[in-house]
């Protein structure tokens, strides 16, 4: 093409439904206002029809988006977009240069487009993909041998707070379900600052770490949680909403790129079956589902077995893994007990639908309403021995 063409104009003359017809495909926009909603294009775990995970800025002239899927999160403008939804998949290197920007280009500036033999075949073969449930291979059993030695790095944690880096100290100290006892038995720590020769999850130091175990006890992945995400969080939302565009929001977990959390639960190790009263206290409260890793380990201090989503969205994998258990274990019960908090009453609303069209037995535990209130706010980690047997259990008890 010899005249000059704007990539920036174009972008912000175009609509996101203009753009998508170009690329040969339709899509849904949802929602009326500047941020609107679109299912993730490009093999999003996370994400399925009707999730609608990817955000849109469309006040912004490069209509700038971010998927909000915890297995996803990725970032872009329309031309990363409209990529997606030429090839489904991500471009190479995780920017858009070369070729394919120069494919996308021509497609924004031209008419329609439609898909070579190739890139039927890509598109097929992304759908192929998309109804494949994605798999998470061991961390012993993986490819790379710097993978495969991670699964020993609980050997360097930390659980000793007067040995931790100052943020991380402090964060533990916070959190009463992070004792010493429980961080070895859940083998969590915090990654020292300085490994020496020892490099093994240099990029995770001075986090604390959490191990996703598959349901045959092999470790799956490492989970960083940031101690200092609250603080960067709160700086980041004092920014103009042209800084933030400019800026990456911090991310409060760290999960590995290739592991698949929609696919997992927290705790799912089967061995846990084997502690004394465990059997019995998901024949009668069913299986009890939480947001996150702190819930499950703070239940677990309390002799309560719980598994956790790590998110405030279950997934519908989890969701057929957690029937699978109830209906095995537990009668067919289900309790749900999410933050008291408006995220958390929506990921439990969203749950408990989920749950009980598979047929379940699906009860709240609390919310911000329920039991007058005096919970909101509150999360399952610092529940307390008599709040549990006296005002949690006996809602979730079936016979």
């Amino acid at each position: 093409m010899n005249r000059y063409l704007s990539i920036d104009d174009l972008q912000a003359e175009i609509t996101l439904t203009e753009a998508a017809a170009k690329c040969g495909v339709s899509v849904e926009v949802h929602g009326g206002g500047r941020q609107v909603r679109l299912d993730c294009p490009f093999q999003c775990p996370g994400d399925h029809a009707g999730k609608r995970e990817l955000s849109v800025d469309t006040g912004n002239p490069q209509k700038v988006f971010a998927c909000h899927a915890y297995s996803c999160k990725v970032r872009g403008n329309l031309l990363s977009l409209m990529h997606g939804w030429l090839s489904g998949t991500l471009p190479t290197g995780g920017r858009l240069k070369g070729a394919e920007f120069k494919r996308v280009r021509d497609v924004l500036a031209g008419g329609e487009t439609t898909p070579s033999s190739s890139d039927a075949n890509s598109s097929k073969n992304s759908a192929e993909k998309k109804t494949q449930a994605p798999r998470n291979v061991p961390l012993a059993l993986n490819e790379n041998e710097k993978v495969r030695e991670l699964v020993t790095l609980d050997e360097k944690l930390l659980r000793d707070v007067a040995h931790m880096p100052p943020a991380a100290a402090s964060y533990v100290r916070r959190h009463s379900c992070l004792s010493v006892p429980m961080m070895e038995k859940w083998r969590v720590g915090v990654l020292p600052l300085d490994g020496g020769k020892d490099k093994r999850g240099w990029s995770l130091r001075g986090q604390l770490l959490y191990p996703i175990l598959a349901e045959d006890g092999k470790e799956l992945a490492w989970v960083a949680r940031d101690p200092q995400f609250e603080a960067k969080d709160e700086t980041f939302n004092t920014l103009s909403p042209a800084e933030r565009a400019k800026e990456k929001k911090p991310a409060k977990h760290r999960f590995p790129v290739d592991f698949h959390r929609g696919q997992e639960l927290f705790g799912q190790h089967a061995d846990r079956l084997k502690e004394p009263g465990y059997r019995e206290s998901i024949a009668a409260c069913g299986i009890i589902v939480v947001e996150g890793f702190n819930d499950v380990l703070g239940l677990d201090a309390l002799g309560v077995p719980s598994v956790g989503i790590m998110s405030n969205k279950i997934t519908e994998q989890q969701a057929a893994k957690i029937e699978r258990w109830a209906k095995s274990l537990a009668g067919g019960k289900v309790s749900l007990l999410f933050d008291a908090d408006t995220p958390g009453d929506e990921g439990a609303k969203e749950a408990h639908w989920l749950l009980a069209q598979r047929g379940l037995d699906v009860r709240l535990g609390w919310s911000q309403a329920m039991h007058g209130g005096k919970f909101a706010g509150r999360q399952p980690e610092n529940l307390t021995s008599e709040e549990w047997e006296h005002v949690i259990r006996p809602v979730l008890v079936r016979t």
